[in-house]
Formats: C-alpha cells, structure tokens, sequence
C-alpha cells in the first residue's frame, strides 16, 4: 500500500500571521528586509503577504467585525478564534496551510481517524482561481495546520504571474518553530495528521521544516530565515536566520 505522504505529497504553502494591524505589519516585514504588501479592506477583513514562490506568509487581521458576516471569511475566521484568543498581545502566527493533492481525501481519512473535520469551498472568480480548504484538529491544538488544493494546481498559479511582479527578497523561509509543553507528544500529532514521519522533534515538511522545542504554551513562535537575517520580532512572531 502507497503511504500517505506519497499519495497526498504534503508541502508547506503558507503561514497565517494574524495582526491587529496589517499595514502596521507589513511596514515592519519591509524595514526587516522581507518585502511585504498589504491588500485592501474587504467586508470587514484585511490581508497582505511576503511571497517567496508558490508558498507565502500571509498577514491578516478583522477591521470590522459588524461587516464581517459578508465576507467569504467568515467561517473560517470562526473557526480560528481559539487560536486567536491565546495570542499574546493579539499578534502573532496562528496555523499554517498544506497543499495537498485532493484535499476531499485528505478529509475523508481524517474523518476516518476521529477528527471533526470542516471543508470549504473558495471561488476566487476575479483571479480564476478556486479552492478547497480542509480543517482538523483545531480542538486538540490551536495551532493544527488545514489543507488546501487549488484549481489550477499552485504550481501553475505561481508560473502565471508575470516575471517581476513578486518582490521575494533575498530570504527563504526555512522552519517553523512549535512550542509545546509536550513537544514529543505535540510531535506525533502532527505527523498522524500529514502522515510524515518525525525525525526526533521535527516534521520535515517540503517547503518549510516543522520543529517543536519545549516552551509554557501551544504556539507558533518563529520562523527560521536562510541567509544571514539579523533577526527580528515582529508582531508577535520572531524571524531568525539559520546560517544557510
């Protein structure tokens, strides 16, 4: 039998960094030396990024609750308040996506496994893109990753783009950094959940390694930079450089 990973082929595609502020973000991404944008308003949410390929860090926040209920959003954003709520100070990195091969399978073995699962469907009609996005896990930790497949696959959207519309920068994203009060525990979660066997305290997830280190709380804590970053914190999130 075929394992998980070689059917469903999970790689990291991006990081969601939930600020009060966007603008304020990614002003801070910039000086930083990581060249972020932010979007505009839409129904009571706001989004922005730093691209580096098909994967990217999307900073996002609510700007008005009241108007919220009109965005596509919505759901989801429900289903991440727990996540939200722990931040410290209201900043800081509260999951991460997967882009996975058929995300309606990926549900139906996690279904089969015991997780409450939720499925969305996007139709993003103004850029011709539409996707499914899968989440699990969400009670067991707040930081549990979802799913995505898009339509086109993420490869073609990204080759789309037209050369030097993306500003990357000369900086990679390498490692997200888990703290848990029970990393070997936390760990093996995660890995049922990809269905990546750990090496030690780490996932390694193409696209962005997964490392849980022993820490006072359930979070997502730092984002590890290849290149010689100088480091910096940025609303709740930290940004160090691995020597690579």
């Amino acid at each position: 039998m075929d394992s998980v990973e070689s059917v469903e082929k999970p790689a990291f595609d991006h990081l969601l960094h939930w600020v009060r502020d966007v603008p304020a973000a990614v002003a801070e991404y910039r000086a930083a030396g990581l060249p972020a944008h932010s979007n505009p308003v839409v129904d009571g949410f706001q989004n922005g990024g730093w691209r580096l390929d098909a994967r990217y860090i999307e900073i996002l926040s609510v700007t008005d609750h009241g108007d919220l209920h009109r965005s596509r959003y919505e759901r989801r954003v429900e289903l991440l308040t727990p996540a939200i709520d722990a931040l410290r100070g209201g900043n800081g990195a509260i999951t991460f996506a997967i882009n996975v091969t058929d995300a309606r399978s990926t549900a139906k073995r996690l279904r089969d496994l015991g997780y409450e699962v939720a499925e969305f469907d996007v139709d993003l009609f103004e850029h011709g893109v539409s996707f499914v996005e899968v989440f699990a896990g969400c009670d067991r930790y707040p930081w549990m990753p979802f799913f995505i497949t898009y339509d086109p696959p993420r490869e073609q959207i990204h080759g789309d783009i037209a050369p030097g519309t993306v500003e990357r920068g000369p900086y990679d994203l390498a490692a997200l950094q888990i703290t848990s009060i029970d990393p070997p525990k936390a760990c093996a979660e995660l890995s049922t959940v990809l269905g990546i066997d750990p090496v030690d305290a780490t996932i390694p997830l193409p696209g962005g390694t997964i490392e849980f280190v022993s820490g006072d709380r359930e979070a997502i804590t730092a984002v590890s930079l290849t290149g010689a970053h100088a480091g910096a914190d940025i609303h709740g999130l930290s940004f160090r450089a691995t020597g690579r």
